[in-house]
């Protein structure tokens, strides 16, 4: 076998249109697909694919995979989604190869806002 890739990464939640209204229009990610009745909704994240799944019981802490996603300027998302109310969990913290957050969406699901120092993300990675 050989993998060939990520295609995408699943955050199930208790209220999908709460759910893929946050990630459409406070972080503003494209959403690609949406159907209520599957309780499913799909977001471009440039190099892999957000998944919700809806309608689900969830724990009190929700623990598990992180979603990072790569921002310009991690310091300007967070004042960003200060104002916005978002609960920042985490503040940007320097980690000397890069900047980084945490917020929560809606359901305690986080959500990693991540700005390299070398500028690059994705698979966009200058080897040395």
């Amino acid at each position: 076998m050989k993998i060939r890739g990520a295609d995408f990464i699943l955050y199930q939640v208790s209220d999908i249109a709460r759910a893929a209204r946050f990630y459409r229009e406070v972080l503003g990610l494209p959403q690609e697909m949406y159907n209520a009745e599957w309780q499913w909704a799909e977001f471009n994240c440039g190099n892999v694919t957000l998944s919700l799944l809806g309608g689900r019981k969830l724990p009190k802490r929700i623990t598990g995979a992180r979603l990072a996603l790569a921002v310009k300027d991690v310091c300007a998302a967070h004042a960003e989604l200060k104002r916005k109310r978002v609960r920042v969990l985490k503040a940007p913290q320097d980690y000397s190869v890069c900047q980084a957050m945490e917020i929560a969406d809606p359901d305690g699901n986080v959500v990693i806002l991540h700005q390299r120092a070398d500028g690059t993300c994705g698979q966009n990675v200058r080897r040395r």
